[in-house]
């Protein structure tokens, strides 16, 4: 090929790189402005959580890797696939579950999906195949994983427990609290150790990635990824009391038990990569080859293309704001209206405990005396309604409190099962105390006529409510002075549930008329 033409092609490939490149910014630019919600929610917490914290590497490390390519991009030449945008439907349809449901996790997947789906889209199956990895790593991005602090929490208590019990060290393990004779020691949930394990997966997908060529190995090492950190979490624990136990509490407790932790957990990752690397794979070059340059798009291609793109993405924001135009309100008089109760009587709020719903569209507070025992404890009864879920008033928001952290400390939970208008009802069941008083508190959570205690449930049964139209829900909570046995505070809140037979009635009556009501934005 003569000079000429060479420069020809050179020019031609860097005009479509240019036009195709702009269309996709933009696209990206338009998805982040349009779904910015999601985007932020994310953000906001790569800021204040450490667990999420490598989030913010993960944007350079996918710029870096995609550099990486640069040489066998430049033998490319981007070409849009129209057809591709056919899956930006199904991933608006999650995006929109996940806003109906308040799952910030949902929304922010479906955000990466509609990159994956533009970028393909705009740069055509030969470039996106080149950059794969580098584009499915934004999937890293999105905050999850928070769903597994309590199980990680149990798995930690559980080892530390077992591993004490192998040394033949004394000890009393209840709940997540590990008693030696000279200590007290919490498994709290910052000790779960979730940010080691999606630390540990991130960085280990990264390095297999570089470093291995055999699905086997990759397979076995991210295995790894998950079970290292697991023990190791589990072995930081073990060791940090073992350090505080022997030296009296001079060492290993109070704030350095962090700096010994983190030394430990940083020192099981390299360990681990050095492991790895014994047993890395040579790097094939085939993917290196330069192929046959795609034919160039014309201009009006690409710009409609890019239109449709927009009218597409477009949908996702505009259902959104028809949704949340629409104006509906709980019928407060309705549900404050005095409770139907047959064994006690109603009065205003008595004690110092309250729970924090700061997003509430109406609330009902009360205190329940029995009409048997005029020196029994009152049950204190809290009713939270939100006429529909949205961002920040929703029963899953995170400012939500069944008590005040100032001034109550849980002590246990547990699951209790009372009977609401004849129907069984689960309750989550904790014990707090305060400098003046210990209490018992039962919560659940009803949801269009759906009384439930798993905040996912809670999730799905929006998503589904919304649907139908009633999308209120509200949570119940009573709570009692425990004057003597756990048990009797028991049997002092069941009677008070069972008590409340207009509840579920009185719900819903208060769901049909917000739903028809325009008058709360």
């Amino acid at each position: 090929m003569s000079a000429p033409a060479v420069a020809t092609t050179r020019s031609l490939a860097r005009q479509s790189w240019f036009e195709h490149g702009l269309a996709l910014g933009a696209l990206i630019l338009l998805s982040l402005v349009g779904f910015r919600d999601a985007v932020m929610a994310a953000v906001q917490v790569w800021w204040v959580s450490p667990t999420y914290s490598h989030c913010f590497l993960v944007i350079p490390i996918s710029a870096w890797l995609i550099w990486e390519k640069r040489h066998q991009l430049s033998g490319l030449r981007p070409c849009v696939e129209p057809r591709a945008l056919w899956a930006l439907l199904p991933l608006l349809l999650v995006w929109w579950l996940g806003e109906l449901s308040t799952i910030n996790e949902v929304r922010q997947f479906a955000v990466i999906g509609l990159i994956q789906i533009l970028t393909f889209a705009m740069l055509g199956s030969e470039i996106y195949r080149s950059i794969w990895f580098a584009a499915l790593y934004l999937f890293f991005l999105v905050p999850t994983g928070e769903y597994l602090i309590g199980p990680m929490q149990q798995f930690a208590t559980r080892f530390t427990d077992a591993t004490l019990s192998l040394i033949a060290l004394p000890h009393y393990t209840q709940g997540t609290m590990i008693e030696l004779t000279n200590g007290r020691f919490e498994i709290a949930e910052a000790c779960a150790g979730l940010r080691f394990l999606i630390a540990t997966i991130a960085l280990g997908v990264l390095f297999a990635h570089m470093m291995f060529r055999k699905w086997y190995k990759v397979a076995l090492f991210l295995v790894s990824c998950v079970a290292v950190p697991l023990i190791g979490n589990g072995l930081r624990i073990v060791g940090i009391i073992l350090l505080a136990h022997y030296t009296n509490n001079k060492y290993g407790a109070g704030a350095d038990h962090i700096i010994y932790g983190w030394g430990f957990n940083v020192a099981i990752l390299l360990f681990l990569f050095f492991v790895g690397s014994f047993f890395r794979d040579p790097i094939d070059e085939s993917d290196s080859k330069v192929r046959k340059p795609q034919k160039q798009d014309s201009r009006t291609t690409i710009v409609t293309v890019f239109l449709t793109s927009i009218l597409l993405l477009s949908l996702g924001p505009a259902v959104a704001y028809w949704h949340d135009s629409r104006t509906v309100a709980p019928d407060i008089a309705e549900l404050r209206a005095p409770i139907l109760l047959s064994s006690s009587h109603q009065a205003p709020l008595t004690g110092m405990w309250r729970p924090v719903y700061p997003g509430i569209d109406s609330d009902l507070a009360a205190s329940l005396f029995s009409n048997e025992s005029t020196s029994s404890m009152p049950v204190d009864l809290y009713i939270g309604y939100y006429a529909r879920a949205r961002t920040g008033h929703s029963l899953t928001a995170h400012l939500n409190k069944l008590w005040d952290d100032k001034t109550w400390t849980p002590v246990s939970s547990g699951h209790a099962v009372a009977r609401i208008a004849g129907t069984d009802a689960g309750f989550e069941e904790w014990i707090v105390t305060s400098a003046l008083e210990k209490r018992m508190v039962w919560a659940t959570y009803w949801v269009d006529g759906t009384f439930t205690t798993s905040l996912m449930k809670v999730k799905l049964l929006q998503a589904r409510a919304a649907f139908g139209g009633h999308e209120g829900e509200a949570v119940v909570v009573v709570s009692t002075i425990i004057d003597g046995s756990d048990d009797v505070a028991r049997r002092r809140l069941s009677n008070a549930v069972s008590d409340l037979k207009d509840l579920p009635e009185r719900l819903n009556r208060t769901n049909r008329r917000a739903s028809s009501s325009p008058v709360l934005n």
